[in-house]
C-alpha cells in the first residue's frame, strides 16, 4: 500500500470519528435550538423546487459536489477547511436528527438519512480526506521544496473518477428513493 493510500485511509478514519462525534453534538445542541422556523422559512422559500425530483436531485448534487471540491481543495490550508466541513456536516446532521426524532421518531430519521447518506457521507469524507492529504503536500512543498502540482492533479482526478459518481447517484438516490423509504414507513 503506497503513502497516498495510507494517508487517505488514515484520515477518513479520523474524519470519519470527528463526523460522528459532531452528529452528537448536533444532536444534543439541537434539542434546545429552535431550528423548525428556520428550516420552515427555507423549505417555504425553496419549495417549488422540491416538486420535481430530477430539479431536486441536480440541485443536491450540484450543491454536495461545489462544496466537497471546495472542502478537498481548500485542503491546501494544511488540511484545517476539510476537518471544519465535515464536522459543520455533522453538526448539521445531528440538529437535524434532533429537530425530526420528536415527530417522527428515531428510526423513522435513520431511514430517512440510510438510503442516499450511505453513499453521499464517505464520498464526502473521502474528498476531505484528499483535503487533508493534500494540506500536507502542501506543507512538504511549502518546507521542504517538494512538488505540488501533480498531488493537486491526483486529487482532482480521484474527485472526478471516485467522488463526483457516488454523488451523483446519492443525490438522485435522495431525491427518489429516500421519499418513498420515508413515506414507507
Amino acid at each position: 500500500m503506497n503513502d497516498e493510500r495510507r494517508f487517505v485511509i488514515a484520515s477518513s478514519l479520523l474524519l470519519t470519528i470527528l463526523f460522528t462525534a459532531s452528529v452528537y453534538a448536533g444532536y444534543t445542541a439541537g434539542q434546545d435550538y429552535p431550528i423548525e422556523k428556520e428550516l420552515k422559512r427555507f423549505f417555504e422559500y425553496f419549495g417549488g423546487f422540491f416538486d420535481n425530483p430530477i430539479i431536486l436531485a441536480l440541485i443536491i448534487f450540484a450543491n454536495n459536489a461545489g462544496k466537497s471540491l471546495i472542502a478537498m481543495l481548500a485542503g491546501f490550508f494544511f488540511g484545517i477547511f476539510p476537518i471544519a466541513f465535515v464536522m459543520l456536516n455533522g453538526y448539521i446532521v445531528g440538529v437535524v436528527i434532533s429537530w425530526r426524532e420528536p415527530d417522527w421518531g428515531l428510526a423513522k430519521v435513520v431511514l430517512a438519512i440510510i438510503p442516499h447518506g450511505i453513499l453521499e457521507i464517505p464520498a464526502i469524507i473521502i474528498a476531505c480526506a484528499y483535503g487533508v492529504w493534500l494540506g500536507y503536500r502542501f506543507y512538504l512543498a511549502l518546507f521542504r521544496g517538494e512538488e505540488f502540482k501533480k498531488y493537486l492533479l491526483r486529487a482532482v482526478r480521484v474527485y472526478v473518477k471516485l467522488v463526483l459518481p457516488i454523488l451523483l447517484i446519492a443525490a438522485f438516490v435522495e431525491a427518489f428513493i429516500t421519499p418513498v423509504v420515508v413515506g414507507a414507513a
